[in-house]
């Protein structure tokens, strides 16, 4: 269920997108403001929450001591 919200929030990330990089191409000045706006948007919610919310998915049930460099687990390897 999570990753169907997260593909359908990606999708609509993409064509906020390409909807604001259409009015900002368009040549009406208005249009170019308005689709400024648009992009700075979908690029907020990119990294503000579409990002944390497929790490904190993506995660969850991992074992994070496996991908920390422990220096003490070195030395030991290397007395014997």
């Amino acid at each position: 269920m999570e990753n169907k919200i997260l593909s359908i929030s990606l999708i609509g990330f993409i064509v906020t997108l390409c909807v604001g990089f259409y009015f900002i191409y368009s040549g009406d000045v208005e249009n170019y403001y308005l689709g400024q706006k648009i992009v700075g948007g979908a690029t907020l919610f990119l990294f503000f929450v579409l990002m944390p919310a497929f790490l904190i998915i993506r995660y969850r049930h991992k074992k994070l001591k496996s991908f920390i460099w422990n220096p003490d687990v070195l030395k030991d390897d290397e007395e014997e």
